[in-house]
């Protein structure tokens, strides 16, 4: 590597239902690194699992792809062996006169920009650790923790963070169907003798995808038979009255945990959907044109609401950093609150450790303000630094561990 720049593979898609918001995401990341001190390397995940890389994969219009477009990429792989030369890198193969030959793509950071399964959960997080591969963005223990939202409460629930009960529903054995005898009594227990109406949601899956309201028990059976087709878990809570939602964005900047700008997203129906999130702003569908999307940036926002009063900000705040430093979280992670408006009662819904468009809108609000290319390089940068620190010396005779002797 002769560039004094840094590569930085921005890595999307991936096998997940949140694989469409990914690619916004990680499009707008690689359109926002400052290209003075850094040159981007897209790695697209496609649906199936496979790794590609190219030119073209910059080009928002031609997603989903064609196989006049695959012909143009590049089918990639990540080795797990000793980096060559000391640096990370990805294998293709090209074709030369000989034959094909495994080419090296070298790279010095991996920018995880993958939302839901197997990329926000901890496995892609593990996977870079289990490597050697410096990546920026929350570890592999936060970022499992925060993905399954019960886990989650039962972490936050020991600093006695504001959360709603919640029923956990496991998806029953194949061939069998969720006992209705079995499951109201265990609603009533915790949500009280009148739980109706609920909102289901999916244990481990973000972006609203799943979630729904139930105002029955056949509403609600129906409810979990969409949510198991996705995740083998779904959380049943009372639905908020007079629902509203607070996001904030909390990271760490020189030592310190900070907060953003708070946003109240404006919506018209009970809570926040996928298509409120990401299709309301853009005409009910994804736009056709090669410019940058604006992905969650898109969305209808109050910033800074006024109707948030200065106790429940100041609740907000601190239950944000505080999960933040409890759940040992790292780059921009956003954070997402549910209110009643008539009673002012606050709780916090879920974590999001790779929130779609990174949640640079409410950085840019933010006090200091933070522009998206500098909320990329403080994500690049932290992540240098946190994989730097987390080297660890793994000879046996260090730990005094060796049973074989060396020849």
């Amino acid at each position: 590597m002769t560039s004094n720049r840094k590569i930085i593979a921005v890595i999307f898609g991936g096998r997940s239902v949140e694989h469409d918001v990914s690619v916004l995401t990680g499009l707008q990341c690689l359109d926002a690194l400052d290209q003075s001190r850094y040159q981007g390397l897209p790695v697209y995940v496609d649906p199936e699992g496979q790794w590609w890389t190219g030119d073209l994969l910059l080009k928002r219009s031609l997603y989903p792809h064609s196989e006049a477009t695959r012909k143009q990429l590049s089918a990639i792989t990540l080795p797990l062996g000793t980096a060559t030369h000391g640096w990370p890198h990805l294998l293709t193969m090209k074709k030369g006169l000989f034959g094909e030959k495994v080419d090296s793509i070298p790279f010095d950071l991996m920018l995880p920009a993958i939302h839901g399964s197997n990329g926000e959960d901890g496995s892609l997080q593990g996977l870079l650790a289990f490597a050697g591969i410096p990546f920026a963005g929350s570890r592999a223990l936060g970022s499992a923790a925060t993905m399954d939202k019960h886990i989650t409460k039962q972490m936050l629930g020991l600093r006695n963070l504001p959360l709603l009960p919640h029923v956990l529903v496991d998806r029953p054995p194949e061939g069998q169907f969720l006992d209705r005898a079995d499951l109201l009594p265990r609603l009533e227990a915790i949500l009280g003798d009148q739980p109706f109406p609920v909102i289901a949601k999916p244990r481990r899956l973000g972006s609203s995808v799943g979630v729904q309201i139930a105002r029955t028990i056949d509403d609600l059976e129906a409810a979990l038979s969409l949510i198991f087709r996705m995740d083998h878990g779904a959380l049943i809570e009372p639905l908020v009255p007079h629902l509203v939602e607070y996001n904030v964005a909390v990271m760490r900047r020189g030592g310190e945990i900070c907060t953003s700008a708070i946003e109240k997203p404006l919506k018209s129906s009970d809570f926040l959907d996928f298509n409120t999130k990401y299709r309301a702003g853009e005409g009910g569908g994804p736009k056709l044109d090669d410019a940058p999307s604006l992905g969650m940036a898109s969305l209808s926002r109050d910033i800074n609401p006024q109707d948030l009063s200065p106790a429940n900000e100041a609740l907000l705040r601190s239950a944000a950093s505080t999960a933040f430093d409890l759940l040992d979280l790292a780059g921009t992670v956003r954070i997402d609150f549910l209110c009643n408006s008539q009673t002012g009662d606050l709780w916090l819904n879920e974590i999001n450790s790779i929130p779609g468009s990174f949640a640079y809108f409410l950085w840019q609000d933010a006090s200091p303000a933070l522009s998206f290319s500098d909320l990329v390089s403080h994500l690049v940068e932290e992540g240098f630094a946190l994989s730097k620190q987390e080297r660890a010396d793994t000879n046996t005779a260090t730990g005094n561990a060796r049973i074989f002797g060396h020849g």
